[in-house]
């Protein structure tokens, strides 16, 4: 089967291996259609044990955003490992990151919520 933009499928019960063994999972194939102008660059293939195609991919989208809140963390701008903080006050560093990042999401979802209304 063809995979383009757009293509959302689901495969239950695919024998995996993976050097010495077999596995069954499930195999969700997801890319996202082209909105606003963006367009991924390829397909997302997520082998899983979720039942079905959207608890996969809601489950992977929080995932990414959880990968890309520790890089922030760590080399990509907080540089949490190069602070040769106390554990004290890393905790207190933490702490204000967790309530810099909270910020920003609520106004992000209040800024949706704007645009919705509008």
């Amino acid at each position: 089967m063809p995979i383009y933009p757009g293509i959302r499928q689901f495969y239950t019960n695919i024998k995996f291996t993976q050097k010495r063994g077999f596995g069954r999972f499930n195999l969700a194939v997801y890319w996202k259609r082209k909105y606003r102008g963006k367009q991924e660059k390829e397909a997302w293939y997520l082998l899983t044990n979720l039942p079905d195609l959207e608890s996969a991919v809601k489950i992977y989208r929080q995932r990414f955003g959880i990968e890309a809140m520790f890089k922030d963390c760590k080399t990509g701008g907080y540089n949490l490992e190069g602070s040769k903080a106390s554990p004290d006050r890393l905790v207190r560093l933490i702490f204000l990151i967790a309530l810099a990042l909270t910020s920003a999401w609520l106004h992000g979802q209040r800024t949706k919520l704007q645009k919705q209304q509008s």
